[in-house]
């Protein structure tokens, strides 16, 4: 449904999407309508000719190609062992646990919640738990990013292609809910955009420092561990060690 979506959404036809893949536009057919799924060759080829960025193509791989990524979706409260929190917390940058992607915050290092304070995970006895979207559409993350919209456009844009299929719609209505009743046009903008590869490949987050007031430079990191696989990602800040000039739109988008 999503590549679909996408091929429409970049005006090409089933033929040159064929063409471009190097398959035929039967086979093409087939696998938009979902009658059919591809090689792992040709998943590729086909994620290529629709300028899919790597971590899209990852997610896309684990929802045809019979759950080769194990997803924590829909999982609450989070079962964490203590290794994997001590392994978080010896992280000195902000770094959080989540649950991809549904973008579910399932934990937080001590640097996250002194320096995020707004942005923890909710107790294990709270009905669902703390979301990274709905926390961005919220006073607080405006307050402390400098280019809030073109965070907020990232991470809306993430949950609304990765969502469906992964995530219940009934999970996805509250946090799409939530947000458009924090800012209603707004959020409706955000959810309508679609975002070029180099777009989504940007990661540069602009925190305001509460002392100078000026915006530090944040870069951020979706970490899977392999040894062993974890159901769900690490979400990790770095401040950059050398900050590059900024040109006039990176505060928006």
């Amino acid at each position: 449904m999503y590549l679909r979506r996408r091929r429409e959404a970049l005006g090409l036809t089933q033929e040159e999407v064929a063409v471009a893949a190097v398959t035929t536009l039967s086979s093409l057919r087939k696998w938009e309508a979902g009658l059919r799924n591809p090689s792992p060759e040709s998943l590729a080829a086909w994620c290529r000719a629709l300028d899919l960025p790597d971590w899209l193509q990852r997610k896309v791989a684990s929802l045809v190609l019979a759950d080769l990524d194990t997803l924590q979706v829909g999982t609450w409260p989070a079962t964490l062992s203590d290794d994997d929190l001590d392994h978080l917390e010896m992280t000195t940058a902000p770094a959080y646990y989540i649950g991809f992607p549904n973008l579910d915050i399932l934990a937080a290092n001590d640097a996250a919640r002194r320096g995020v304070p707004s942005l923890v995970p909710a107790d294990p006895s709270s009905d669902r738990p703390t979301n990274l979207v709905e926390w961005i559409m919220t006073q607080p993350a405006r307050d402390l990013l400098a280019n809030w919209e073109n965070v907020a456009t990232r991470l809306v844009f993430l949950l609304r292609v990765m969502g469906p299929g992964l995530v219940s719609q009934q999970r996805l209505d509250e946090i799409f809910n939530f947000g458009y009743a924090q800012a209603p046009r707004e959020f409706t903008r955000f959810f309508r955009t679609d975002l070029t590869k180099a777009q989504t490949s940007d990661d540069l987050v602009l925190v305001r420092n509460p002392h100078t007031g000026e915006a530090d430079q944040y870069t951020y990191r979706f970490l899977r561990p392999v040894q062993t696989m974890r159901p769900y990602e690490q979400l990790q800040l770095a401040k950059r060690r050398k900050p590059h000039a900024l040109n006039d739109n990176t505060a928006s988008m």
